[in-house]
């Protein structure tokens, strides 16, 4: 717990009657403001942790840079300076996201999972902060069939932004790299999968018609309602073994 950006707050319980003092865990939110090359770009809402990662994978994932050169962090603001980098227009979603206003083609005609593997991006999901504060969404990314990394964040964009920033900054192959994510998946999540390169998306809650078109004009395998043994497939489940 102690990794997780929690801090407890002294509450008081109903339950059944009874009345009790408690404290409870709850998430850290914070405004983080990003820069890009030396100007302001925007500021959010996020969680204080794993802000280097934040901050490269937000400009990747929204297509505006293609190569991160630095990332440095002062308290809360965040400085970035990449190359390659695009003019970009979008929008605010309502959850708080940055909508891009354009996206990527995915190309990884080799890219495969097998269902026991979705099962197992989907169980990695199942991890501490969720339970410890019921408010944190989480991502985890997969490298080569491999567990890298999971992020955790107030915002599902956030998260994924931060597996991005991951993924980059280590230099991982995008086309090898699946995102396993907790949100739901609506246009603006798919395009950051696909302004990433990343082919594949395992999500344990539901799309959008929007977020399903995108997948499937961007090339990205998208699937949603990952449960025990089940899952549903919108787009491109010819990257998944034993469907085709």
């Amino acid at each position: 717990m102690s990794d997780l950006p929690i801090v407890k707050i002294p509450a008081v319980r109903y339950k059944g009657g009874d009345v009790e003092e408690i404290t409870e865990p709850v998430v850290i939110e914070e405004k983080i403001t990003l820069y890009l090359n030396g100007k302001k770009y925007l500021t959010m809402v996020a969680t204080n942790d794993s802000l280097t990662e934040l901050g490269a994978g937000f400009f990747v994932a929204a297509g505006i840079a293609k190569r991160i050169l630095t990332v440095a962090v002062e308290g809360t603001d965040v400085f970035v300076e990449a190359d390659n980098v695009a003019c970009v227009e979008g929008v605010l979603t309502s959850s708080g996201g940055f909508e891009a206003g354009r996206t990527a083609v995915v190309s990884a005609e080799n890219a495969r999972i097998s269902p026991d593997e979705i099962f197992a991006v989907r169980e990695a999901l199942n991890g501490d902060a969720w339970g410890e504060t019921g408010g944190l969404h989480c991502t985890v990314l997969y490298h080569n069939h491999r567990q890298a990394a999971v992020f955790s964040d107030i915002g599902r964009h956030n998260t994924v932004d931060k597996a991005i920033g991951y993924m980059t900054l280590h230099g991982l192959n995008p086309a090898e790299c699946v995102i396993g994510c907790t949100g739901r998946q609506p246009v603006g999540m798919v395009s950051k999968a696909a302004n990433a390169g990343i082919p594949i998306i395992v999500s344990r809650a539901a799309s959008t018609s929007a977020g399903i078109a995108a997948a499937e004009e961007c090339g990205v395998t998208l699937i949603c309602f990952t449960r025990d043994r089940r899952f549903t497939v919108y787009a491109h489940p010819e990257r998944i073994e034993g469907l085709a």
